[in-house]
């Protein structure tokens, strides 16, 4: 109830902070990094990054060596998505009638969204306003199909409403602390499906060739990646501040590009979401880690094992406390 209570008034105009806002809707608010943080980690790309120019110039230049043409997407996404599912269900048994529809679309503020409508059936559909890196159709394949969005929403709807008959979970409040589990399994998954240097492995023998790249550096990319990962806390600190006033929408763009290796494009598409999504930003780092330290805290560091504590997330009734108390 508080949840929807806090919604409810966001939808009426009354706006809060935007941490009191995200403990009333998701359960717990994310931390505070200061401008010097970032700083630190953008240090650590200069140190790895080669050529002249700014970090940002310097980690856009590689990147762009792994834009997907436009004409490939389909064939990459649906490679991508096939490689998870097929990962997926070497752990899991799903529906057997369970199938996506894959859709391409333009004006989102999103990169990518699942549609779930029931009976095992999804629509993914993938934003393609701004270019998209081979990265992004391993991780947003991932998020929205398997062991992501796609996955929890069917066992969600096997388990407890067909299986169990808990008709009110037949229903998902999009800003509650459903969410809380719903996104940060969806970007935690990525890990599990895909772990240690398998996504490197899987990008250069398999998607690379298929969008007509070259390979050369997609190493040092994705070790570029890891270490940009850190900066993802940005979006929460921007939004946190521009929502309050307290920073500008030109300090908000300089942040995202400075600090999160956005272009202007992809930052102004980052201020986008925060406006409409206000503190549901969390949900994709904050709270990608609380389920993170979850998983490796009840599963260790055996993969098997962590396949099956992600499982209970994915289809149990949990708790939001239990997951953000340690185990005792």
């Amino acid at each position: 109830m508080i949840a929807y209570d806090r919604r409810i008034r966001i939808f009426s105009g009354e706006y809060g902070l935007f941490d009191d806002e995200s403990k009333d809707l998701f359960g717990t608010a994310a931390p505070v990094f200061n401008e010097n943080y970032y700083q630190l980690v953008v240090g650590q790309l200069d140190s790895l990054l080669p050529g002249k120019g700014t970090v940002a110039d310097r980690f856009q230049a590689l990147a762009n060596h792994f834009i997907i043409p436009k004409d490939k997407l389909d064939t990459v996404f649906r490679a991508a998505i096939a490689e998870c599912r097929k990962r997926t269900l070497q752990h899991y048994t799903l529906p057997p009638n369970e199938d996506f529809k894959l859709e391409f679309v333009t004006d989102k503020s999103w990169s990518g969204y699942n549609w779930y409508k029931g009976n095992y059936q999804s629509v993914i559909q993938i934003n393609t306003d701004l270019n998209i890196f081979i990265d992004r159709a391993i991780d947003v394949g991932s998020h929205e199909s398997y062991p992501g969005h796609h996955v929890y929403n069917m066992l969600l709807e096997k388990n407890l409403y067909r299986d169990n008959g808990l008709v009110e979970l037949s229903v998902y409040p999009l800003f509650s602390p459903q969410s809380l589990i719903a996104e940060g399994t969806a970007n935690y998954g990525i890990e599990v499906v895909f772990p240690g240097t398998d996504k490197i492995t899987f990008a250069r023998e398999v998607l690379l060739p298929l969008a007509g790249l070259d390979t050369t550096g997609i190493t040092l990319y994705f070790n570029a990646l890891a270490i940009k990962g850190k900066l993802n806390y940005v979006r929460n600190d921007v939004g946190r501040r521009l929502l309050s006033g307290s920073m500008t929408e030109e300090e908000a763009l300089r942040w995202l590009q400075d600090y999160g290796m956005n272009n202007k494009e992809t930052a102004m598409k980052s201020i986008s979401f925060i406006r409409n999504y206000r503190s549901y930003v969390i949900n994709y780092n904050h709270c990608m880690d609380v389920m993170k330290s979850y998983i490796e805290r009840n599963g260790g560091t055996n993969p098997e094992t962590r396949w099956k504590v992600f499982e209970v997330l994915l289809s149990g009734q949990v708790r939001i406390q239990d997951i953000l108390e340690p185990s005792k």
